[in-house]
């Protein structure tokens, strides 16, 4: 049994390269709402151990009234309904924290697009200054002793 296991797997292993298509991904190779969907994704399931482990710690706290360590598997300090609603709550909150960041991300995404639209190019418009036309009001040109920079500035 161990040898068919070991070949089946030297022949999976083996065939890797040969069966792999050589494909480079681009910004043009997904759409946006699939990056954003799949960053959702990461955070939800990312965030997922850490939230649970802080809302163990947070439930046994707050409804046990004394500490039960999470990690300690000698005690059986929840039962299978405490268990439940740890898990639903932690599930929740890491759903929440994906769709928090969703929503993050896409409003300053529109915000950094209305910036940029507001400053376009299209919309600025530049004014030479000139040396001889003063408009009142303009600050006057430095003395020429200040206008070739610091070496010839008299002190």
């Amino acid at each position: 049994m161990k040898k068919i296991v070991s070949a089946f797997l030297m022949i999976a292993l083996l065939a890797v390269p040969v069966c792999a298509k050589d494909s480079t991904y681009s910004d043009i190779a997904f759409p946006q709402w699939a990056k954003d969907l799949r960053r959702t994704e990461i955070i939800m399931f990312g965030s997922l151990p850490f939230v649970t482990l802080w809302t163990t710690v947070g439930y046994s706290l707050a409804v046990k009234g004394e500490f039960h360590s999470p990690l300690d598997k000698s005690s059986s300090g929840f039962s299978s309904g405490d268990q439940a609603r740890i898990i639903g709550i932690a599930a929740a909150t890491s759903v929440g924290l994906g769709l928090f960041d969703l929503a993050f991300t896409l409003i300053s995404r529109k915000i950094k697009a209305k910036k940029r639209r507001d400053t376009s190019a299209d919309g600025v418009q530049v004014i030479p200054f000139s040396a001889e036309r003063q408009e009142p009001g303009m600050p006057q040109s430095p003395p020429a002793y200040l206008q070739g920079g610091l070496e010839s500035a008299v002190f």
